[in-house]
Parts: structure tokens; sequence; C-alpha cells
């Protein structure tokens, strides 16, 4: 027979065991892509995190990755359940492993952004074709407006990407690519007119000393996606929150700060341009 000190032993370590489980099971893992720098990210976001974590009533965890990649891997096991990500790594994971669209941001009324080739300010190029030969700077490789679209530029050209630059390498943040070109380590990037336009508007000097020879179409914002392993009710708690921000005064004001209109439901569509040019340019 199992004596009491052992039963009651057991039983303790099951009771705390269940806890354990509902504990981990009530946390909610919100991930963000590198598109900013991990400070600025951190900076930026926390006030939104704390804000879900009370409407939602369960605690939200931001976590950060180098590159899109990691983000990707996080949602596809569901060690995270949302994410705040690039639009190319939206299309990767979607075609991998069915990430989904969860809501999608506007932003000065827009649901699209655009790609921006730039030089540095004293710089005597004026287009992307006279950059060959060239030291120029990609975000990531997932990244739609910091690489992808300027490989698409050069498969229009007929020319491969190591055929073009002299040299090319990765930054891991758009706002990396800004201060890499207006420092002289790359004569030339592709970056996100979103993180552009928001360094312009904090004053950050290194868009004093960079200039923009090239915008891309309009391509579908950066959306929050949701894991495919997400359970419905947690998706649908998340969405409502989202999308109710702007009639929260609470809400609303941190929608302000990070210079978001309002969250809205996503349509496919708003992504169709950029899934035909990253098929287009990653064909064989």
């Amino acid at each position: 027979m199992i004596s009491l000190k052992k039963f009651i032993f057991v039983f303790l370590i099951l009771i705390f065991a269940a806890q354990a489980s509902t504990a981990q099971k009530e946390k909610i893992v919100f991930a963000i892509s590198p598109m900013a720098s991990p400070v600025s990210t951190l900076s930026s976001y926390s006030d939104f995190i704390s804000y879900l974590s009370e409407k939602t009533g369960t605690k939200i965890i931001l976590k950060q990755r180098r590159k899109y990649s990691e983000i990707n891997s996080l949602l596809e096991t569901g060690k995270a359940q949302f994410a705040l990500t690039c639009t190319g790594a939206f299309l990767d994971g979607k075609y991998k492993f069915g990430l989904e669209l969860l809501a999608v941001p506007v932003i000065d009324g827009r649901t699209s952004y655009n790609s921006y080739i730039i030089v540095n300010k004293k710089s005597k190029i004026e287009n992307f074709s006279q950059l060959p030969g060239k030291v120029f700077a990609f975000t990531d490789p997932l990244s739609l407006t910091g690489r992808l679209y300027p490989l698409s530029l050069l498969n229009t050209m007929g020319v491969k990407q190591e055929e073009f630059f002299r040299k090319t390498f990765y930054t891991s943040s758009h706002e990396k690519s800004i201060k890499s070109v207006a420092k002289g380590l790359a004569d030339g990037a592709a970056v996100d007119s979103l993180i552009f336009k928001n360094m312009m508007r904090m004053g950050n000097p290194a868009i004093e000393n960079v200039r923009i020879i090239k915008i891309s179409p309009p391509y579908g914002i950066p959306p929050v996606v949701v894991s495919p392993v997400t359970e419905k009710s947690t998706r649908e708690l998340m969405l409502t929150v989202l999308l109710k921000m702007p009639d929260d005064p609470a809400g609303k004001e941190i929608l302000k700060k990070l210079h978001i209109d309002r969250f809205v439901l996503p349509n496919p569509a708003f992504y169709n341009t950029a899934a035909k040019m990253r098929k287009a340019t990653l064909s064989p």
C-alpha cells in the first residue's frame, strides 16, 4: 500500500503540473518581425502588447528574432500564436505551412506600402541601372521590400544579383539598411517605405544622408498573422480586440503612437500583386 506521505506528495505534484499546464495555456506569444531594430520594436510595441494582455485577460509575451524565417518557425510549430510580420514572410509561411492572415493595419489611409531603392545623398547614382559593380544591402532573405523587389528588377534586366552587384549583404532590419547607406557601408539598399517614413518622422539623422531613386508599385501592407495551430477561440478573441481598438480611448492612443489608423479584416486580394511578383522572382 502507498503511504499517506507518498500519496500527498504525488497529489501535490499532480496539482502543480496541472497548474503549470493551465498557466502555460493562458500565455499567448505575439512575435514581431525585425523590420526595425530590436530596440525600436520593443520601445514602439511594449504598450501595444500590454494593452492586448489587458483586453484579452491573458498574459501576452512579445518575442523577437533576428530573421524572418525564425519568426515563421515559431508560428509553424505553435510556439508563437500571432505575429506582426513582413509581407514576404507571410507569403512564404502561407505557401510552406498554411500561415493565415488575421488582421491588416491601415496606415495613412492605406493598406499598402512600397519598397524604396535608396543611395547615399552624396552619390551621383540616379537610377537602379547605375548600380552594377556596387555594394548593395538586403534586409532579409524573405523580405518583400528589402530583397524580393530589387531581385525582380534584376529579373526584368535579365541579370543575376551576383553578376550585377560587386557585393551584397543582409542587415536584418530596414533601419540598419538605411543606416548602412547613410554611413557609406553600402552604395544602395532596398527598404520598407513605412520604416523609412517613421524614421523621417522621428528625425533620425540617417534619413538626411540618403536619397530615394526608385519606388516600387504598392504591395499589401505587413499584416498580423496567426499560426494555423492557434485555437479558434483565441483567434477570435485577438481579432475582436484589434478591431475594437479605435473605439477605446486607450486603444486609440496606442494606435496613434504606432501611426496606425486602425486594424481591418483581411482581404486576400490585398496581397495578389506581391504574390505574383514573388512567384515570378523566385521561379527557376
